[in-house]
């Protein structure tokens, strides 16, 4: 993994993050803080990758700093925490597992389609409990109870 492979990275992490925002209606003044949340989170779960880690703990990992950071910053600007961690794990989302079940599928491929499945199922799970963790470690109102 090279500086260059990173710079790379974070430039496609910045793009889908910061289209994302854009669709999602995220504020102007929200765009870049969101955008480099994407990036932090897209760049941690490709450096785990690289250095061994299966892309659940990957992914886990980066929805988990998404989940922290989009919080922190949510709180500093006084802004929803959504506008963050959704724009945040955007690039982290298994679109090509999920597009390879149907496609496997639509040809009988069974035992293919179910390994395409049950991957992105375990990614999308990833990214539910690093942000489900980070809400649990973040807010306080649930433990007044």
């Amino acid at each position: 993994m090279s500086a260059l492979d990173l710079v790379f990275q974070a430039v496609l992490g910045f793009a889908a993050t910061f289209g994302f925002a854009v669709l999602f209606n995220v504020p102007r003044g929200a765009l870049l803080p969101a955008a480099l949340i994407g990036v932090l989170g897209h760049l941690l779960r490709y450096s785990l990758r690289q250095w061994g880690a299966s892309n659940e703990v990957g992914t886990f990992c980066g929805a988990l700093a998404v989940g922290l950071v989009g919080f922190w910053y949510a709180r500093r600007a006084q802004k929803p925490r959504l506008l963050f961690t959704v724009t945040g794990i955007i690039s982290m989302v298994p679109g090509i597992p999920a597009y390879e079940t149907v496609v496997y599928f639509s040809k009988d491929d069974i035992l293919n389609g179910l390994q395409s499945g049950v991957r992105a199922v375990l990614v999308a799970g990833a990214i539910a409990a690093g942000l489900g963790t980070a809400r649990i470690l973040t807010e306080t109102e649930w433990t007044k109870h």
